[in-house]
């Protein structure tokens, strides 16, 4: 049976033409968010707009059942809207208010110029690992990527769970406590001996769970284990003239090998992305955003006054000098606002001269940095 389609009620174009009388009167031309509400004041939808008048107003010129701007319009039922400082305030913005709401049609609607992939490491007694096409992935604790080359990935992730034994399947999570084999059904992959085969009942759990932590210690960056062992794993077999078996584990080398590399440069491009970021607002105010580790963690107005000017600083000390709450590395929920951040200088080449670099004793980044191979 096929699941429905969910369609939200429709609006009147009674209700739609005050809609637009509403944004011609208030609306002003300034950058900043707006959010599309339901008949219960349900947000349906969020978008941004350097100037959100104008923004809004197309929305009521739009024609066709192929537009998504009316087919948004179709079922809108009220309209609230926001300013920001900036452009790049109204991004961020925008993309804070998507990951807080979920709104239906940005989930349904987002067209990606290219397909990309996360490698996420779930939870519980059996932790696995899984390539998801989302960063807000419910089933992750820990999330790595995006990676463009899907297809890559996944032959990498598969060579990753066969090296450690950490199983990739959507199974295991009654293994470690007394599943019986005899109600379970067999794992091929057990009895080839790529998988510790939690998911029917066999193995030990501490072992598992140090397996599962060399995983990702290795996602982190913090590890090159599972590399080196396949390493040994080659030349063993090797030295024993197993050559099929050293061929198997060569090509494993070569895809856990591909994954290392790209960890590793993200991991070094994120320190890359702490800095002072100085934007102009349509007013030309300037706006100061201090950027720690790829995300935004606080927005100021550019000092006036001495007084002000000492504020800033003892905020950008507090920001870059002390501990990074967030941790060492860039949380899963983040992780989307690090993209963020680093799309905006690498589409916008001439807002990298307003970079400084964060306290005087540093120095500016070299560059940005984008989806992962």
């Amino acid at each position: 049976m096929r699941g429905r389609v969910f369609r939200p009620p429709q609006s009147t174009p009674a209700q739609r033409r005050a809609l637009r009388a509403q944004v011609a009167a208030h609306c002003e031309r300034r950058p900043g968010v707006y959010r599309v509400l339901g008949p219960t004041g349900n947000v349906l939808y969020v978008g941004q707009s350097r100037t959100l008048r104008a923004r809004l107003l197309s929305y009521f010129r739009a024609r066709g059942r192929r537009s998504k701007s009316a087919r948004i319009l179709r079922h809108a039922f009220a309209l609230e809207w926001e300013y920001t400082n900036t452009e790049f305030a109204a991004l961020l913005r925008e993309l804070r208010l998507i990951k807080q709401y979920r709104p239906v049609f940005n989930a349904t609607m987002v067209v990606d110029d290219m397909p990309r992939g996360y490698v996420a490491l779930t939870g519980g007694d059996v932790p696995g690992l899984s390539i998801v096409p989302r960063s807000d992935d419910p089933t992750a604790v820990a999330l790595f990527g995006p990676f463009r080359r899907v297809a890559k990935l996944r032959e990498a992730v598969r060579a990753l769970a066969d090296a450690t034994g950490v199983r990739d399947c959507s199974l295991g999570d009654a293994a470690f406590r007394g599943a019986s084999r005899s109600r379970t059904p067999g794992c091929l992959r057990h009895a080839l001996g790529v998988c510790a085969g939690p998911c029917i009942g066999v193995g030990d759990a501490d072992e598992y769970r140090r397996a599962a932590g060399v995983v990702r210690d290795f996602l982190d960056g913090h590890t090159d284990a599972p590399v080196r062992l396949l390493q040994r794993a080659m030349q063993q077999a090797s030295d024993a003239m197993e050559f099929e078996r050293a061929g198997i584990a060569r090509d494993r080398l070569e895809h856990v090998g591909w994954l290392h590399e790209r960890v590793q440069q993200f991991r070094a491009n994120v320190d890359r992305l702490t800095f002072r970021y100085h934007a102009t607002g349509p007013d030309a105010r300037e706006w100061v955003y201090l950027i720690r580790r790829g995300t935004v963690r606080a927005e100021l107005p550019m000092p006036a006054c001495p007084e002000e000017e000492a504020a800033l600083e003892a905020t950008a000390r507090r920001i870059y000098e002390g501990p990074d709450l967030k941790g060492g590395d860039v949380p899963t929920h983040d992780l989307d606002e690090f993209y963020l951040v680093s799309s905006w200088f690498r589409r916008r080449t001439g807002e990298a001269a307003r970079v400084r670099p964060a306290l005087a004793n540093t120095r500016a980044p070299g560059g940005v940095v984008g989806p992962i191979g």
